[in-house]
């Protein structure tokens, strides 16, 4: 009997441990042993958090103005035929977001005759402009853009070089062009969506070359 209660006083010590998990935490090694689990995730958690901050810079970096990314831009229209002159300068400011889009604003001059022969009259329109205006690249070399833009037009007919009648008025319009782009140089047909009567843009498509710099 006695030597059955010392088997099982040595053998119970062992079963109770055997219950308990084994766990690498409950090893003591150094702080820089790989097996120290809390050191570790200690570690990642701070690796980690370094991460998010690294993304979070990056990211408000991104969404802060660069003025870099400034695009200096001057708009020229010419359209010339035997009853029809089309000439338009417009200096732009524009800002590149990013490669797919660019957007911005400027100032216009506008200068348009007409003649109408079997009257032997003319009409001479002369206006001053304020816009906005986007492009979209869909790719490298393509190039969509809109310019809803504000007009104020002096306009006149003649007959011969006698002044007939003068009338001044605000027009808008929104001009939508597609075409061709070299660098920051675009070569585009554009059409006018308003068609006011008074606009200074023909009632067909018309060319212009812009560059921004």
């Amino acid at each position: 009997m006695k030597k059955f209660l010392f088997f099982v006083l040595l053998i119970l010590p062992t079963v109770v441990f055997s219950q308990q998990p084994f766990r690498y935490d409950t090893i003591r090694v150094s702080k820089d042993d790989t097996r120290n689990i809390h050191y570790m995730q200690q570690q990642n958690r701070l690796r980690q958090l370094n991460q998010n901050r690294q993304v979070t810079a990056q990211s408000a970096n991104k969404s802060q103005f660069d003025s870099r990314n400034l695009r200096y831009g001057l708009n020229l229209g010419l359209n010339l035929s035997n009853d029809y002159t089309f000439l338009r300068i417009a200096p732009q400011l524009g800002y590149q977001f990013n490669k797919y889009v660019m957007a911005g604003a400027g100032v216009s001059y506008y200068y348009s005759k007409r003649k109408y022969y079997y009257s032997n009259e003319s009409r001479h329109n002369n206006s001053l402009g304020a816009n906005l205006f986007g492009y979209l690249y869909p790719t490298s070399f393509l190039a969509i853009s809109v310019q809803p833009e504000v007009n104020y037009i002096w306009n006149s007919y003649r007959e011969g070089a006698a002044v007939t009648y003068k009338k001044n008025v605000l027009v808008p319009s929104v001009v939508v062009g597609a075409g061709l782009r070299f660098g920051r140089a675009h070569a585009m047909l554009y059409y006018d969506l308003v068609q006011d009567i008074d606009s200074p843009y023909t009632s067909g498509l018309f060319y212009g070359v812009s560059v921004y710099l």
